[in-house]
């Protein structure tokens, strides 16, 4: 039971982790960048802005746990 368990879960974070690879490009970032911009909350605003910072300078950096965490923060900040 347990190692069907774990394989299971295995499975599941394979198929996620494509997901979370397609979010984290240049067309996505651009579009957060527009979306953030028309966010009416000054301090959420703030937060995202500085979370999706915080994405594309792990992206540049080619660190895709610090992306995926801050692109986390970022889609936390705008309520998604």
């Amino acid at each position: 039971m347990l190692k069907r368990s774990l394989a299971i879960a295995f499975v599941t974070s394979m198929m996620i982790a494509p997901a979370y690879a397609d979010l984290c490009n240049d067309a996505h970032m651009k579009q957060m960048d527009n979306m953030i911009a028309k966010m009416t909350d000054a301090g959420k605003q703030k937060e995202a802005t500085a979370a999706l910072d915080g994405s594309k300078a792990a992206m540049t950096a080619r660190d895709n746990a610090g992306r995926t965490t801050h692109m986390d923060e970022a889609h936390a900040a705008m309520g998604m």
